[in-house]
């Protein structure tokens, strides 16, 4: 968990899906998977599913976004293991609604969105994802406005990915994020005062690993209030300072390991946005966070940055680059805390024609710290890296289709004490449809 709800929790959202399918944005994704459980990030707004002028249906003052993604093909090593390993086809669908209002003041969004998947040889590892989200924006004034969002979203942890817990079948989560923000910008000076919290639940469908904690006892509400401070050096660059606190409430006041996990933690983080061209635009920030334990006041503090945004210098070529690092809860009873940290970037580049290539690759690391009073338990670190390549082919504006290759491995400096060990090839056939 980490100072990080608005951003990642929208990206969660408008992918609809978090296990480890195959996927032609690995950098997204994996900010996706470490965000399933995690705080608040401060970090650039909602991801738009709809940029096309050609696409949209008019229904009186709003217009309604629908999409689906299909994906069908071959995974070698389902439940990430080094050997045996199991092999499975599968099949993903991944439905959308998002219905945006077309008015001159105030605006209002409704996001629907699912993600589903099927696996052949391990039914075990079926999900079942889906979410619904509104926010808004009520103009009271030139720039002065108040923003708000709420939604429930089902996401599931996978195996192959940081911090599982389980020995099978994957531990689902449902959150509840809440957010409300003031914004009033005078002159080249804007501030922005923010209110966020996030309920979380954790279910379990099957057996809990030994160091691992069971749902119950992960059930927790996080509270976050931060401040931003900034100023307009131009029209397309602007710098800001964002202060701000974070507390985090388990539902059980004492785990099955009889510990005690509430937190309290403070960050500040320096950020700067600029736009770089008609297309590219990048906001990005550096920090420091600081959690303490309130049972018994230990400490972890980290250095974080983040990095997200389009850059599209090179006119056939979009980079979308993907950076975070953070301060996360751990799902594992013998270490308190993981640090986490992402760096990211997927592509879209047109070929020529219809034809599009697509892909990105990302390379995550998760730092554990042992937790206090547990012997025998030493610092740990485990590493992730994914790749993907892929080619589409528009058949008409809205529809595209094409192969996808996606290669991921995982190692750590303790595998005995749990950490990954494993390598995973997947491909599939990729089917897009926009209206």
């Amino acid at each position: 968990m980490s100072p990080v709800l608005g951003w990642v929790m929208m990206s969660c959202l408008a992918s609809g899906a978090q296990a480890q399918e195959e996927t032609a944005t690995p950098a997204l994704q994996t900010l996706e998977q470490d965000a399933i459980g995690a705080g608040v990030l401060d970090l650039p707004g909602p991801i738009s599913s709809s940029d096309s002028r050609e696409l949209g249906i008019a229904m009186g003052a709003f217009t309604l976004y629908p999409s689906l993604e299909l994906l069908g093909g071959y995974d070698n090593n389902v439940f990430a293991t080094t050997s045996p390993t199991t092999g499975s086809l599968f099949t993903v669908i991944r439905p959308q609604l998002e219905l945006r209002s077309e008015w001159l003041n105030h605006s209002l969004r409704l996001l629907a969105t699912g993600g589903f998947g099927f696996y052949a040889s391990a039914p075990t590892q079926n999900f079942q994802n889906y979410g619904l989200i509104a926010d808004g924006k009520l103009d009271i004034r030139e720039n002065m406005y108040v923003t708000a969002k709420i939604g429930f979203v089902r996401n599931t942890e996978a195996l192959g990915t940081p911090d599982v817990s389980f020995a099978q079948a994957p531990t689902v989560v449902d959150s509840i994020p809440v957010e409300v923000s003031f914004f009033h910008r005078f002159n080249r000076f804007f501030y922005q005062l923010t209110g966020a919290a996030v309920k979380y639940t954790y279910y379990d469908y099957s057996t809990i690993t030994a160091t691992g904690l069971p749902g119950t006892s992960r059930d927790m509400t996080s509270y976050e209030e931060r401040i931003r401070l900034g100023y307009e050096i131009n029209d397309d660059t602007s710098l800001y300072i964002s202060p701000g606190l974070n507390q985090r409430v388990y539902d059980q006041f004492i785990n099955v390991a009889g510990q005690q996990r509430d937190s309290r933690s403070w960050f500040v983080n320096l950020g700067a946005l600029t736009k770089l061209g008609p297309k590219s635009q990048l906001e990005g920030f550096v920090g420091y966070q600081s959690l303490s334990y309130i049972v018994d006041g230990t400490t972890t503090g980290a250095y974080t940055f983040g990095l997200t945004g389009s850059w599209n210098g090179y006119e056939p070529l979009v980079l979308r680059p993907q950076f975070l690092r953070s301060i996360n809860e751990s799902a594992l009873s013998n270490y308190q805390n993981y640090i986490s940290t992402t760096l990211g970037v997927d592509f879209t580049y047109e070929v020529h024609g219809p034809w599009q290539a697509v892909g990105g690759t990302s390379i995550s690391s998760a730092d554990y710290t042992p937790a206090t009073g547990v012997a025998n338990v030493s610092p740990r670190t485990d590493y992730f890296f994914k790749g993907s390549i892929g080619v589409m082919y528009s058949l008409r504006p809205q529809v595209q289709i094409g192969p996808l290759y996606e290669y991921t491995q995982g190692w750590s400096t303790d595998v005995p004490a749990g950490g990954p060990a494993y390598t995973r090839n997947q491909i599939s056939i990729r089917l897009i449809a926009k209206r």
